[in-house]
């Protein structure tokens, strides 16, 4: 008789993400974004479901995927102003959004934060999600957080 180990049930497993300083996640406007975000994203992969948390759970961040290894997608609210957000930065419209690349110096995943909203949201994507997951969030984003000059 052979015995195996059970699966790890997505569902079940809590997903340890690392915690990064979100300087405005108590404000409204979070607290107002979190609550709108879809318990699925839609990724070139399939609709990747949204994950509980390991403990100390990161303020106001949610994340999806992440199974048998894959990086998963990671939405933090409330960052501080990014350092790469200059005149110059080139920067990418996605549903009325604009959105900065930022360097985290991960080979397999981008994270883009928010420019032009009353707080600035981070969302780390991996390379192989497609753009489902940033048109998704944009829609999101769009509709709850007052818009404002990039900056």
């Amino acid at each position: 008789v052979l015995v195996r180990d059970p699966v790890p049930d997505a569902d079940t497993v809590r997903l340890p993400v690392a915690a990064v300083p979100t300087p405005a996640a108590a404000s409204a406007d979070c607290a107002r974004l979190l609550s709108g975000l879809p318990g699925e994203i839609p990724t070139d992969g399939g609709l990747q479901p949204r994950r509980v948390l390991a403990e100390p759970v990161p303020a106001a961040t949610v994340a999806w995927g992440g199974e048998d290894g894959a990086p998963p997608i990671v939405l933090r609210c409330g960052l501080s102003r990014p350092a790469e957000l200059t005149p110059t930065a080139s920067l990418l419209e996605v549903a009325g959004v604009e959105w900065l690349a930022v360097d985290d110096r991960d080979p397999v995943s981008t994270t883009w934060v928010t420019v032009d909203r009353a707080v600035y949201v981070g969302l780390t994507l991996p390379d192989a999600a497609g753009s489902g997951p940033i048109e998704d969030v944009s829609r999101g984003i769009k509709i709850t957080l007052v818009s404002r000059p990039a900056g």
